[in-house]
């Protein structure tokens, strides 16, 4: 799904990054969440995860895994967090990451292996990309 198609999308600071990388903003499907943070801040809190992503051609290499294109690392910060949802207890497959309005707020549902999580927050930043391996 691209920035256009989203609008959300465009108030997530940084987003660029991911669409400049991708061509468009991605679904993370088959992406691994590698990492979580959780930090407190005088009356504020804040999530950051650390993203494994991918796009995935349809075509097969040699141990029968689809081929990769644009391997990368997102580092995705959510500030003021208003509300949280989350269970993990194993490193999750992510089936997609969606972004919606919550009134003033920015609400962010994954959909995983590990089941359904979401979060509701006052800011989403994308903290950076790093291509990795191809």
């Amino acid at each position: 799904m691209s920035a256009i198609e989203n609008p959300v999308i465009n108030r997530i600071i940084n987003s660029e990054l991911v669409v400049q990388y991708f061509g468009y903003w991605p679904n993370f499907h088959d992406a691994t969440l590698e990492r979580m943070n959780f930090e407190i801040h005088s009356f504020e809190s804040t999530i950051t995860f650390l993203i494994e992503t991918a796009e995935f051609v349809n075509e097969l290499d040699e141990k029968g895994h689809y081929k990769q294109f644009k391997p990368c690392s997102i580092e995705l910060q959510f500030q003021n967090v208003k509300d949280t949802f989350l269970t993990f207890d194993h490193v999750p497959v992510l089936f997609s990451v969606d972004f919606e309005e919550v009134g003033d707020a920015i609400g962010c549902s994954f959909s995983s292996s590990a089941g359904s999580h979401t979060i509701v927050a006052k800011q989403v930043t994308v903290f950076g990309l790093t291509s990795t391996k191809q």
